[in-house]
């Protein structure tokens, strides 16, 4: 009997495992400079030093996703569908689904700014997608240093000093680090971003797809706890002052509200690091 009872009561889970319905996510990343829409090249801001400048690459990497619930517990992707790599000269990679979350009530979304350490550290066979250092990641890892740059921007400023042998007034901004593995440690420049969704009733459905958008405010890599002068600080990539930086990014991102879907050739949206 008690063999019985544990049998009807394994068929049970599984049943309501199959049972349980799940949509999906979308979220759509809105690349911006303050109140202004980022445009490449063409197109000149002014950062808290007073420094003019225009951006030619922006570019991160988002990853491990959780979405919150009202009561405090989380639902967590999983690891392998949860790497994204956006970039502002890409549009398609600004649309990105998560795949098979419970349907129910969402009050937040949080993830990691970068590529955690585990990864980092991880076989190759583990960092495909947009984490392939020979593929679709390759411009944005360190071979000589072992790691991804987590947020890299690049572009042009006349506060940058035309000296040594410079040519060109430009500024490039690579900041990654994870720490380092065993006795060679670096910074940790891995940061997370936690949204709330406010009053926005985000419910995901069965079989449907639930759209949220994220503004990435760029100009917060130059203004935050630290005003980068660009003119002092052209050239970041890997220094101590690379933790100013990433102190001051951890704050670039704002939940932009629920989002109707997008036109055609406004780009299909990724899936998971491996698609």
């Amino acid at each position: 009997m008690k063999k019985n009872l544990l049998f009807v009561a394994s068929v049970l889970m599984t049943m309501n495992t199959f049972a349980q319905k799940t949509g999906s996510v979308e979220i759509q990343f809105d690349n911006v400079v303050g109140s202004q829409d980022l445009v490449l090249k063409d197109k000149t801001y002014t950062n808290a030093n007073g420094d003019e400048f225009a951006v030619s690459l922006f570019q991160y990497y988002v990853s491990n996703f959780r979405l919150k619930r009202k009561d405090g517990s989380e639902y967590v992707v999983p690891q392998d569908e949860s790497y994204f790599l956006i970039r502002e000269q890409r549009p398609e990679t600004q649309r990105i689904i998560l795949k098979n979350i419970p349907k129910g009530n969402y009050v937040g979304v949080s993830f990691v700014i970068g590529v955690d350490s585990l990864r980092s550290a991880s076989e190759v066979s583990q960092r495909q997608g947009c984490l392939d250092v020979g593929g679709e990641g390759k411009d944005m890892y360190w071979a000589w240093n072992s790691g991804y740059i987590f947020v890299k921007m690049e572009g042009r400023s006349p506060q940058v000093p035309m000296t040594g042998n410079r040519k060109e007034p430009i500024f490039m901004y690579h900041i990654g680090l994870f720490g380092g593995m065993g006795d060679k440690k670096t910074l940790n420049n891995i940061k997370a971003a936690s949204l709330s969704f406010g009053t926005d009733k985000v419910r995901v459905k069965a079989d449907d797809i639930t759209r949220i958008g994220i503004k990435t405010d760029a100009s917060k890599l130059l203004n935050g706890s630290t005003n980068v002068s660009i003119a002092a600080n052209p050239s970041v990539m890997g220094g101590p002052y690379s933790k100013h930086i990433a102190d001051n990014y951890a704050t670039m991102f704002s939940y932009d509200g629920l989002k109707k879907e997008l036109p055609a050739g406004k780009g299909a949206g990724v899936v998971g690091m491996n698609e």
